[in-house]
């Protein structure tokens, strides 16, 4: 099977409604249910914030996921630069979708999947 071109940077709401099978988020639910078709960029920052808020069995869950589709998979341990949070920052995000948009651009996203409207309605203005 050849690899995924596209580089998709999924937002920690969408692995949360999706790994909880929300029915008011269910295309979160197929977001992930389609990994593979894109490669997921999985950053330090949503790492960090699914441990925060999801339950034991749902960190198996997500870490099933990642096992199960590791050739789509991509995690980074990396931190990102403090000056380009503070570019996002300073163009309206809220701290950790800050991070997630500079995570993405070190990561060279080409899409972040997000179910929060106040954040890719912030990016869309930096376009």
């Amino acid at each position: 099977m050849p690899a995924p071109t596209e580089r998709w940077l999924i937002d920690t709401n969408v692995w949360i409604f999706g790994l909880r099978r929300d029915r008011n988020f269910s295309d979160s639910a197929r977001v992930l249910s389609n990994i593979g078709s894109f490669l997921v960029l999985v950053p330090l920052q949503i790492l960090k914030e699914l441990h925060l808020n999801l339950l034991d069995d749902e960190m198996t869950e997500f870490y099933r996921l990642r096992n199960e589709f590791s050739d789509f998979v991509e995690v980074s341990w990396e931190s990102v630069s403090p000056e380009r949070v503070r570019f996002y920052r300073e163009h309206g995000c809220r701290k950790g979708d800050a991070l997630v948009a500079a995570h993405a651009e070190a990561l060279k996203a080409d899409l972040i999947v997000s179910n929060n409207r106040q954040f890719l309605m912030t990016l869309e203005s930096l376009r």
